[in-house]
């Protein structure tokens, strides 16, 4: 028997497949999500999976081309963890940058999340927020958009569309660059390992820490608001503690901002690491160590410790403040 031909798919194809499945995607998810909340999410999940497949099958794709799916060497498991770790501090970094720029919406954004991703049980959450985007989104972009990426000769192009595309697919300004972030590491991933296992790994880490993180400190506030309660505190002095630890002030967020770049100036060196583990073992004995990569790490890291420095020094009078110590305390 003759095997199929399958048809040789470009970059163009891929996006245009985006723009018809966001614009299906909207169309459905939004009245859903809108009445179901967090089980209208799990619902859209499983339509971007369908379509994913759909749209592979429409074009007659061999599925196990467009969707590879093999077990991963533990070096591989581990040197995607690890550059899950680096792209969270970056992620941090491009953040705080917003929150500068737009704290009203920044914050806005983030009270919105909690809200629906905290508002049903926690292993719930779990399958919806982190494992289904690891499966469904992952097809949709690590599988059929980038399999039509796939001829294209410069990585790096690829790797930076695909960020793009992710980013636009939360269609939030706010979350752009965040998200376009992560979604050129899991492209990068995806593009050397040919394996979706690893980025639906990423995927399904990244979703799981801040699911974690929201559980954590709800229950910590309404530990704190018990507290509150049997300490006699009267409701509106403590309406406006919260109000004053909601707002987050400009000198705040620049400290902020510098903090997080001094804590992520090894993120550039930990990602190069993590890229060299995505090799397999018998690859990565035959390829030297990129001593310019790890080079300009350095260089990208120690730009970072040092700005981020100087972000927290031009606001050490605010820092000092906040700390009940005053210029004079010092003799200066």
């Amino acid at each position: 028997m003759e095997e199929k031909k399958t048809v040789q798919l470009k970059p163009w194809h891929g996006i245009l497949g985006f723009v018809i499945i966001m614009v299906i995607f909207t169309l459905v998810a939004y009245p859903i999500q809108s009445k179901l909340g967090l089980i209208g999410v799990g619902i859209t999940e499983l339509v971007l999976l369908a379509l994913a497949i759909g749209a592979a099958l429409l074009t007659k794709q061999n599925l196990k081309e467009v969707f590879p799916i093999h077990l991963p060497q533990g070096r591989q498991v581990l040197g995607t963890l690890i550059m899950w770790v680096g792209n969270y501090l970056l992620v941090m970094v491009v953040s705080s940058l917003l929150l500068v720029v737009a704290p009203e919406q920044m914050t806005a954004t983030s009270e919105g999340l909690n809200s629906v991703i905290s508002s049903k049980g926690l292993l719930l959450g779990i399958l919806i927020v982190s494992l289904s985007p690891a499966i469904c989104e992952e097809a949709v972009h690590r599988g059929f958009i980038l399999h039509t990426f796939k001829n294209v000769k410069h990585e790096w192009i690829t790797v930076l569309v695909m960020g793009i595309i992710f980013g636009v697919f939360h269609l939030d300004p706010v979350r752009f660059l965040p998200t376009a972030v992560l979604g050129a590491a899991l492209s990068f991933i995806m593009v050397k390992t040919g394996n979706m296992v690893l980025p639906a790994l990423f995927h399904a880490v990244n979703n799981l820490v801040p699911l974690l993180l929201s559980f954590g400190l709800n229950a910590f506030a309404k530990l704190a608001e018990e507290l509150v309660k049997e300490s006699g505190m009267a409701g509106d002095a403590m309406s406006e503690a919260l109000e004053q630890a909601a707002n987050i002030t400009t000198e705040q967020a620049v400290v902020s901002l510098g903090s997080c770049l001094f804590t992520a100036a090894i993120a550039p060196f930990i990602m190069v690491v993590g890229a060299r583990l995505l090799m397999k073992k018998e690859d990565a004995a035959n390829k030297p160590l990129n001593k310019k990569a790890f080079a300009i790490a350095l260089i990208i890291g120690a730009v970072m410790a040092v700005a981020g420095i100087a972000l927290i020094a031009m606001n050490y009078e605010y820092i000092l403040e906040m700390s009940g110590v005053s210029l004079e305390d010092l003799g200066l």
